[in-house]
Order: structure tokens, then sequence, then C-alpha cells
């Protein structure tokens, strides 16, 4: 808080700053973690200044979801996406010359940002706000300290030097043909070597297992992956996706558009993970049909279900949690609160998203 008190000259710079660090960040941290991780900061500066934290904490769940496809390794869509494609780190930056989810992702969340806080401002702005220019205010050397007292350096140090080697490995999986699995493997298990045959850390070792796994997750996965493998066994897919074509007459700017506002609809109100897992095999049939390459159906298929689930606080998991923590702190976030807040910077994400994957995909 001290940092970004001391960069910015406006509560409005302040918002904007905040909200569009946390869509970054969660780029590759999970959305959730991300909202927990910013939401103290959030608190604390919107007490400093005497502001309202409702639209600071909305607005990082809202970038934090927007970002999640930017990469592989930010969203469970994004991860089952590039898993069944056998994608690399790298072909969600960039594939076949062309730019890709992350940049399909990045620029809209900016764009959305800067609406969110344009719009936000009457809401957010407390009325007695005098910028201050005194030492105070300023971020120095001293300050860093105090901030970093008792947190243990060298293991985030570890922590940023296997999440890069997970990622470097990610990057030329197809050339070194390794799976998912095993660089994920790699940047867990050489974390926690390094944690007990250096520092002998047995107590931080424990405590990052039991809060970072999370078996009711796989447990939930699995149960997703097998109803998704009985809807393409038993046709329902191929019925899906013969209804698609047979309704768009085959055009692919109708087909991709049916898919993106087909899966904004759906990922308003329900999680986009079991949605984006059922919707892969019709993804696969479609482009069978079409004769295109299934990426460019996976990409409109990724870009509505992650720029939509920001749309209500119960089709993202970031937004309830967001909601839950405003409520622990007295402002209560009605479902119609939510939407009137989360709907421009929506829609401005949606909007501007489409128009670049037509420019990217279908134009390009």
């Amino acid at each position: 808080s001290h940092i970004l008190l001391s960069s910015v000259s406006s509560p409005e710079r302040l918002l904007f700053l905040l909200v569009l660090l946390s869509g970054v960040v969660s780029i590759a941290l999970e959305n959730v973690t991300v909202v927990l991780l910013f939401a103290p900061i959030a608190f604390r500066l919107a007490e400093k200044i005497g502001a309202n934290p409702a639209p600071m904490i909305i607005g990082l769940a809202l970038s934090s979801n927007m970002a999640g496809s930017a990469t592989m390794i930010g969203d469970p869509p994004a991860i089952i996406t590039a898993g069944h494609y056998n994608l690399s780190f790298m072909d969600f930056i960039w594939y076949h010359g062309k730019p890709s989810m992350f940049f399909i992702t990045l620029i809209p969340m900016i764009i959305s940002t800067y609406v969110y806080t344009v719009i936000s401002r009457k809401s957010f702005v407390p009325k007695n706000w005098v910028v201050k220019k005194n030492r105070s205010r300023r971020f120095n050397k001293g300050m860093l300290t105090t901030m970093t007292k008792g947190l243990d350096r060298m293991f985030l140090f570890e922590a940023f030097l296997f999440l890069s080697i997970k990622i470097a490995l990610l990057s030329i999986r197809d050339i070194i043909h390794i799976p998912l699995t095993l660089a994920a493997i790699i940047g867990t298990g050489g974390l926690i070597l390094v944690r007990l045959g250096i520092h002998r850390d047995i107590e931080s070792v424990k405590t990052s297992i039991r809060e970072g796994f999370e078996w009711k997750l796989i447990v939930f996965l699995a149960g997703v992956f097998v109803l998704s493998g009985a809807f393409a066994k038993h046709g329902l897919a191929v019925i899906v996706a013969d209804y698609i074509a047979k309704y768009s007459g085959e055009n692919l700017f109708v087909v991709t558009a049916i898919l993106i506002w087909l899966s904004v609809a759906v990922s308003a109100v329900m999680d986009n993970t079991p949605y984006v897992v059922t919707m892969i095999p019709v993804i696969d049939r479609l482009a069978s049909e079409l004769a295109v390459n299934p990426l460019i159906l996976a990409w409109a298929l990724l870009l509505g279900a992650t720029l939509g689930g920001g749309i209500t606080y119960i089709g993202a998991s970031a937004n309830l949690v967001a909601v839950r923590l405003l409520e622990k702190k007295g402002y209560r976030t009605t479902f119609a609160d939510f939407i009137r807040k989360s709907l421009p910077f929506n829609l401005t994400s949606i909007f501007t998203g489409w128009i670049l994957f037509i420019l990217f995909w279908l134009l390009g």
C-alpha cells in the first residue's frame, strides 16, 4: 500500500493501477489466489484514503478472471485446452504466426480496466481526497525493510526460480516431447527437494502442500472429464456440433460468433471449467466438419468462457470470494449491485476481444 500510495497522485489512478496489476499477476497465478493476495492491500488502501473498497475488490476479481486464459497456466480451462491440443506455453502467446490468447485477453483487460475506473469513480473517490506530497507518503528503502521483515526471501526466490523453470519447460515441451504433468512435477518437486535437502525446512513444505493441494478440485475435475467422455461417446457432442454447423450455414464467422456468445451466456451462470471440458468434443467435431484448424474454434470457446465468467458472482469463484470478503468487512453486495459494476467491464472486454479475434484469426 505504501508503494502504491507514493506512486500515484489521484484515487482514480490508484484504482486503475491495482486492478490492472491483479490481472497481470493472474497470468501466472490462479484467480482466487490473486484476489486473496490483493484484497488485504485493497482494504488497507481504501482505509488510508477513506474510500469505498467495493469497487476495488470487485475490480480485482474481474481483471483476474480476464487474464486467466492469457497463458496455459493461469486457469483450468486454459490448462485443459493446452493438454487436449498438445500446446506449449508460447502457443498461447503466438501460434502459427498469429497473436494468440495472450493478446486477445490482455489488451481487452487494459481497456476494460480503464472503462471500469471511469465508471466507478463516483462510488470510489472520497470527497475529502487530498494529495499529500510529503515524506511520510514517499516510499524508501526503510519502508521496504519494514514491509518485508519476517518474509522468507530465499523461499520467494526459489519459488519464482522453479516457476520460471516450469514455464521454460512448458515453452519447449513440443520440442523435447514432455507431458504437462512432468513439467509441473519438476517445478513443484524441485522446490520441495531444495527446501528439504538444503534448508531442512519441513514446516514450510508441509504448509505449502496443505494449503496448496486442492484434492476436492481434482475429484471435481475427474468427474467432469468422465461426464465429458460420456457426452462424446454417446453422440451428444455430434448432435450439438451438427446443430451449430446447420444453423450457421457452415460459415466460420457465424460459427465462432455462436461459440463466443454461447460461452459468454453459459459462463455467466456456471463455472467455465466443466463447460469447456464438455465443449471440447464439440469443437473437434465442428473443426472436422468445417475442415479448419480446431484451435481457431478453441480460441473462440476460451474467449467467451473466460470473458463471460465475470458478469455475475456465481459465474467465477474469484467473484464469489470477492463478494464474501466484502461482506466480512460489512459491505453487502447484492446480485444486482455486482452486475451493475461488472457489466460495463465485461461488455467492453467481450466486444474488444471479439474484434481482436476477428482481426487476428478470421481476417489475418
